[in-house]
């Protein structure tokens, strides 16, 4: 197991680049990331977190640009992006065509998250590549909130522990956004009536 700080941008990158699954707080719970790249990657998430293979994960993207050529993107999602993110709001949109099955799990649609955490913020950006991002507990068990709550649910089955805690510990709230109607799926500190308020 290796420990990094926040101030280990670089060696967060190099671990990710190598494949390796790391976990590290938000402004929510801790999160388990991996490069979106690859399906052994999906499939290794899948393994360590021992979760349903047909429950898609969330990409955490830096900006936009680097989901524009996968998802469908409309002025109402854009606004949204726009006046909630970085922050604690997943978007799941629809996808184009051509997408790998192991990201939208032929649903159609992908989750999307720009976090407010300037370390995660700045790996993505470096990498310049979004990462599959669940919460970081096993399936039916309680997102961590810290380093130590992440390595007594991990132990050695993920590669690097960022220390740290999280912040408000309440998961983002997720909406589907679905020929510019929005539906709230899971709500967090950000409410539906702040957002339809936005986009009127």
């Amino acid at each position: 197991m290796i420990y990094l700080n926040l101030n280990n941008v670089d060696e967060a990158v190099e671990l990710l680049k190598e494949g390796n699954i790391i976990a590290f707080p938000t402004e929510t719970v801790y999160g388990l990331g991996v490069l979106a790249n690859k399906k052994e990657y999906f499939d290794e998430l899948v393994r360590v977190k021992e979760r349903d293979p047909n429950k898609p994960f969330t990409l955490m993207i830096s900006s936009i640009k680097q989901v524009e050529d996968i998802l469908e993107i409309s002025s109402i999602s854009k606004k949204i992006i726009k006046k909630f993110t970085p922050g604690p709001l997943t978007i799941i949109l629809k996808t184009k065509k051509n997408v790998p099955s192991y990201l939208d799990l032929n649903t159609g649609f992908v989750g999307i998250r720009i976090p407010d955490c300037e370390f995660i913020l700045e790996v993505i950006k470096k990498l310049n590549m979004p990462l599959l991002v669940p919460s970081a507990n096993p399936a039916n068990l309680t997102p961590a909130k810290n380093d130590k709550e992440v390595y007594n649910y991990f132990k050695e089955n993920i590669k690097a522990i960022v220390r740290g805690e999280s912040k408000s510990n309440v998961p983002s709230t997720v909406i589907k956004i679905e020929n510019d109607e929005i539906i709230m799926l899971r709500e967090g500190n950000i409410k539906l009536e702040d957002i339809l308020k936005e986009i009127k």
